[in-house]
């Protein structure tokens, strides 16, 4: 098995200084029959913040994928009138709209996103099987190289070449995004999914044909790229099963890797 080791930052140092060093153990500490290739992707243009058109239109989008979102997960929706109308409220009445901050990190987001893209598009020139993708505020745990060699034993197991979601840092905790009707089952190292859905991006798993999927769809709806990861990956999910494609979805429990901005080991990349 071939695995692809992908690492997204934006030069940080100290970032840097403690991610780099912890995936190349990784890499060798990967059993004799894995082969690992390592990518990067840091570039991003001198943040410019977003014209206000934009940065609206991008929370319109936000606001009709919610939607969709709260269908896939067997939950209600609110009136369509009540939904614009909640929202209107909170552009009209909360300051982050007023200031520059809501245009800057409209632009962020969308950087983030573009380096996602790459790295898929960089993997898929590869002959790897797999994608492991972490973002620069992963942090390892003690068990955390051994536990990712258990989990590539475990897909040498698998049968064909179906897609599969693994979400390995987790972020968000389970009652907050809501995918109790989605769940189907778990043990002592995983919950397991009945639809594929990403906590957020910090750190995941995909099969080569789950990216593949990924990009033909992005191909076809090119305006997805102006939602962030998180979003953008769950509107991915969303538009697979209109397109009637299985994907096998675990999420680490406990998660493998922690997510150091919601662990408080780093402060969030929009400050």
């Amino acid at each position: 098995m071939k695995i692809c080791l992908a690492l997204i930052h934006n030069n940080n140092t100290q970032r840097n200084a403690y991610i780099q060093p912890r995936l190349a153990e990784l890499r060798a500490g990967l059993s004799r029959q894995f082969s690992a290739t390592s990518i990067e992707v840091a570039f991003q243009p001198e943040i410019k913040p977003h014209g206000l058109p934009m940065a609206f239109l991008r929370d319109v989008i936000y606001q009709a994928v919610d939607r969709d979102w709260r269908r896939y997960r067997h939950l209600r929706p609110p009136l369509l009138p009540l939904h614009v109308a909640s929202f209107m409220r909170r552009v009209l009445k909360n300051k982050r709209y007023a200031g520059g901050g809501w245009k800057r990190s409209s632009f962020i987001e969308t950087a983030v996103t573009d380096k996602h893209i790459r790295i898929w598009s960089t993997f898929l020139e590869s002959d790897a099987d797999y994608l492991l993708c972490c973002e620069d505020d992963v942090i390892f745990k003690g068990d955390s190289v051994q536990r990712v060699n258990d989990l590539l034993e475990m897909l040498i197991c698998r049968e064909g070449d179906a897609p599969i979601y693994i979400d390995l840092a987790g972020g968000c905790r389970f009652d907050e995004i809501k995918i109790d009707a989605l769940e189907v089952g778990r043990d002592v190292s995983f919950r397991f999914y009945s639809k594929p859905v990403t906590n957020t991006a910090c750190a995941y798993l995909m099969s080569r044909s789950l990216v593949v999927a990924f990009h033909e769809i992005l191909t076809r709806k090119p305006w997805l790229r102006l939602i962030g990861i998180d979003w953008m990956m769950n509107k991915l999910f969303m538009l697979m099963e209109n397109d009637g494609m299985a994907c096998a979805c675990m999420h680490a429990d406990p998660t493998i890797f922690k997510h150091g901005t919601t662990t408080g080991d780093y402060v969030a990349w929009e400050r």
